[in-house]
């Protein structure tokens, strides 16, 4: 590989196999195309070192090991004692599986092991062969480290194009290496070789990214299930609501008539009392927006629960513009993140105000949060464990607010250890 072009071209593919290996068995931490560019810097980084040292073994291991290290570590989320395990494990295995496949094929064909070095073609078919087989290999090897996560019966019936490409290439290395065999056809199956190679890794990153496409949008439509349970179910709290509180209205007028008519002390006290209570309930909010007001009872209550302190301020903007699957969908996922992150906390608390500015419905969300926010290129990233699971609730708000011309940002204040949402709502498209 002291060729330049040869050794750039066998590097960057080095760089997609140990890619589609690691987005595989880890969540990735920029973007697909942050994390290839940063791959290919790296690994034409250690390109360049092989070409200084003239290909010498024991400085390109180490180098490779460095290098998928740092790939491991900068680009995905494995910690270092996985990155290193993993670096060193694929060093190894890529090693052999150059060195081993040099030997078989020299001693079938009776050639020398170094043939390679003087025929430019045959370097090509080498080195497309020995990356297929590390290709399958990193296949195998990441069924092995996450079994069920990421793989189904349809997707390891896959692995039977590798295989027959590597049977394919095999074969066009065997032929390469007969006497008589021109220079021509030499060079016709190098390039057959590189492409059917190309093909199969480029196979496995678009059913991959497809894979990724589907699982979002299957996600997105639970997320959407979820929203029309919740409106569901807001519907049926704001019905029982109307009902109690015309009850409570209805109580109150015979507690008052019952209060006229009684002379003893004790029973004006219970009945006092009982006044009171009713009118504790019936001065929940009663912002004009029944979905709003069934919301924040319902936090309300929640945070009652929850030994959470809960304020909201709603006089001055109830939302009415909203629709109610919408307000759903804003409301509740960032309610339901604040209050996660207060119950955590010290101080316990969260606050909901609306208010009007620029012609905007502006929304702000505090809540009480000991440990900033984890983030991933300025967005927030969901706390919770499994993150392909989670974390589809602020991408539905993002979504809800592009249909209102909004948008919403955050910011952490680390002396008072407080999250502030605020949400810009605009007017509906399709008003």
């Amino acid at each position: 590989m002291r060729d330049p072009v040869i050794s750039c071209a066998v590097y960057a593919f080095d760089m997609l196999i140990i890619y589609i290996f690691f987005s595989r068995i880890a969540e990735k931490r920029f973007s697909t195309g942050k994390c290839v560019l940063l791959g290919l810097i790296l690994f034409e980084l250690g390109s360049v070192v092989n070409l200084i040292f003239r290909n010498n073994a024991l400085i390109n291991s180490f180098v490779s090991i460095v290098t998928y290290f740092c790939f491991g570590v900068w680009c995905f989320k494995l910690r270092p004692f996985q990155a290193a395990g993993y670096a060193v494990c694929l060093t190894v295995i890529n090693f052999a599986l150059e060195v081993g496949s040099i030997l078989l094929f020299s001693a079938l064909t009776h050639t020398e092991s170094t043939a390679y070095n003087t025929n430019l073609a045959l370097l090509i078919v080498e080195c497309s062969t020995c990356k297929a087989l590390l290709f399958l290999t990193c296949l195998i090897l990441s069924y092995i480290a996450v079994p069920s996560a990421r793989w189904s019966k349809h997707q390891l019936s896959l692995l039977f194009f590798p295989v027959l490409s590597i049977a394919c290439l095999a074969i066009f290395w065997y032929i390469c290496l007969q006497d008589g065999i021109t220079p021509k056809i030499q060079y016709l199956l190098a390039v057959s070789s590189l492409l059917f190679f190309g093909s199969t890794v480029l196979l496995f990153i678009t059913y991959q990214h497809e894979l990724e496409i589907d699982s979002e949008r299957i996600r997105m439509k639970g997320e959407n299930e979820r929203l029309l349970t919740e409106k569901s179910y807001y519907d049926i709290l704001d019905q029982q609501n109307q009902q109690l509180m015309a009850y409570a209205h209805d109580a109150k007028n015979h507690l008052s008539a019952i209060q006229s008519l009684n002379t003893d002390p004790a029973i004006e006290r219970y009945i006092v009392a009982l006044s009171d209570q009713l009118k504790t309930y019936t001065s929940n909010c009663h912002s004009g927006n029944m979905m709003l007001d069934v919301m924040i009872n319902k936090y309300v209550l929640e945070c009652e629960r929850r030994d959470i302190r809960f304020d909201y301020y709603v006089r001055f903007c109830n939302l009415k513009t909203v629709e109610d699957i919408d307000l759903v969908a804003i409301l509740g996922n960032l309610m339901d993140n604040a209050l996660t992150a207060a119950e955590q906390s010290e101080k316990r608390f969260v606050s909901l105000e609306t208010t009007t500015r620029n012609g905007y419905s502006v929304v702000v969300i505090s809540n009480s949060c000991d440990t900033a926010p984890e983030t991933r290129e300025g967005h927030l990233v969901t706390a919770k464990e499994d993150k392909r699971l989670h974390g589809y609730g602020l991408k539905s708000v993002c979504k809800t607010l592009r249909k209102y011309h909004g948008d919403y940002s955050w910011e952490y204040n680390e002396l008072e250890n407080t999250f502030i949402v605020t949400v810009m709502i605009g007017s509906s498209q399709q008003t």
